[in-house]
């Protein structure tokens, strides 16, 4: 098997990653709220909004009540960061590529023949695939690309949900500028294909459940719709597990029931299934039955903000790790002060070399985005958390808990030097802004310097680091 390097840095101005020894975006998102949140997902699952149970304790055994004044357009790029490599490099079209690091991140539907998925092993891969060319990935490319393509879906409509991959469009109301929305949505894919030369494949339906559905039935580069009237036939015979909100142990669960359809899981009154599965099981009452009223919301404050990486080799150098955390807490801050919020609680996350994790929060006296001060904090989970005789594989920081810099209400002692802090600091990310993040490099982060490949943008990472 080959291994095919390209020299885009590959950064941590994107969204969140669990340690990307992951799986692929486009393969384990699930933003109908089965957020998925392993140790090894690559990619942000970001939020679908608050999703409000449709209708109140009367059991509607059909779909007949779900609202048809809806129209809900849903944007899935295929295979994500293979089929970018494809683009930036025409030598990969027709190839299997594998993005990954320790696992697929994410793998062109050439490997997929050969039976190669997300979350597999490279050592697997290479096993059943020994053609494939292997691409460690570059997560700020990938950002660029997905937000050029969100960028396309806004001038459709101004409600636009992004993701990490895909995006809810609100077309409601919007027939009379775009017509049928079909057309709306092929119009858009070429669109789509002639800026990035990224095929996408659309799903049109009555709320964001079904949209999202029914385009996972023609994909790769597909496009269909279905309406409320046929959602009946649609969802009863699928599989359980492709219901928003069965995951893998709901998915156990239910078939230990003998529960293997969607259609069968109306047979469970609402009481039964809030028992089983809490606050989740009203909603699958409502989904198993056509309904979903989630609304299409683009969050302007995430949240939370993760920096989180691999090493390029496992370690228990005290020196290496506490230099990387401070290079990541730093990238955090960074980004919490472009956002003008301030973080109130701090977790730290490790991943040992035999596969174990650790991960401890704190909360901050105060919230504050001052690189010194949340620093402090994350060293001292760190000396909390790292006390086994293994080497560390992975290391992260994870910001939230955010209050507004704008609503701050400062110390009457401590005014003064917060204000000479935050002014420092600004200074800095001018200089950041103006020449890239590694023109400045400070503290135990100077420790790295001649141990990992850098640009402009900062030190070069194993794995991308992204933003929740």
């Amino acid at each position: 098997m080959s291994r095919h390097k390209l020299h885009s840095p590959r950064h941590d101005d994107e969204r969140p990653a669990r340690f990307a020894d992951a799986r692929g975006a486009d393969e384990t998102m699930d933003s109908e709220g089965a957020v998925t949140t392993g140790a090894d997902v690559a990619g942000m699952i970001g939020p679908a909004g608050v999703t409000h149970p449709g209708g109140d304790e009367e059991v509607v055994s059909g779909v007949g009540d779900v609202p048809d004044d809806r129209t809900i357009l849903h944007v899935d790029i295929d295979a994500f960061f293979a089929a970018i490599e494809q683009v930036r490099d025409p030598r990969l079209q027709g190839k299997p590529v594998i993005v990954g690091a320790g696992v697929i991140a994410s793998c062109s539907y050439e490997a997929r023949r050969f039976g190669l998925k997300a979350g597999m092993s490279l050592s697997e891969a290479r096993r059943l695939c020994p053609s494939a060319v292997i691409i460690d990935g570059h997560a700020q490319v990938y950002r660029c690309f997905a937000e050029r393509i969100f960028d396309l879906c806004r001038q459709m409509t101004p409600a636009v949900e992004c993701h990490l991959d895909e995006a809810y469009c609100d077309l409601t109301g919007t027939g009379r500028l775009h017509g049928d929305p079909l057309a709306t949505a092929g119009a858009l894919k070429q669109r789509i294909r002639a800026a990035t030369g990224l095929a996408v494949t659309c799903g049109v339906g009555p709320n964001r459940m079904l949209a999202k559905l029914i385009g996972k039935t023609v994909k790769p580069d597909g496009l269909a719709r279905i309406t409320a009237a046929e959602a009946d036939t649609f969802l009863r015979d699928r599989p359980i597990e492709q219901l928003a909100g069965v995951g893998h142990a709901h998915g156990r669960t239910l078939r230990s029931m003998n529960l293997d359809t969607i259609g069968g899981l109306r047979a469970l009154p609402v009481e039964v299934l809030e028992a089983l599965f809490g606050t989740s099981g009203r909603l699958l009452f409502e989904r198993c039955r056509g309904r979903d009223t989630a609304a299409v919301t683009e969050r302007e404050v995430p949240l939370s903000i993760a920096r989180e990486t691999s090493f390029h080799h496992h370690t228990a150098d005290r020196t290496e790790i506490e230099g990387m955390l401070e290079y990541l807490t730093g990238r955090a801050c960074r980004a919490a002060r472009e956002l003008e919020i301030k973080p109130g609680t701090i977790a730290v996350r490790l991943r040992y070399a035999d596969g174990e994790m650790a991960e401890q929060s704190r909360s901050l006296g105060a919230p504050s985005d001052a690189d010194p001060v949340v620093l402090e904090l994350a060293l001292a989970l760190l000396g909390l958390l790292f006390t086994r005789r293994v080497a560390l594989h992975a290391i992260g920081v994870t910001l939230s808990n955010f209050a507004s810099r704008l609503a701050e209400q400062g110390s009457l002692f401590d005014e003064r030097e917060a204000g000479r802090r935050a002014a420092l600091f600004q200074a800095f990310d001018r200089v950041r802004r103006a020449f890239g993040h590694g023109v400045l490099v400070s503290g135990r982060a100077l420790h790295l310097k001649g141990r990992l490949d850098e640009d402009r943008n900062g030190f070069v990472l194993r794995t991308p680091s992204l933003t929740k």
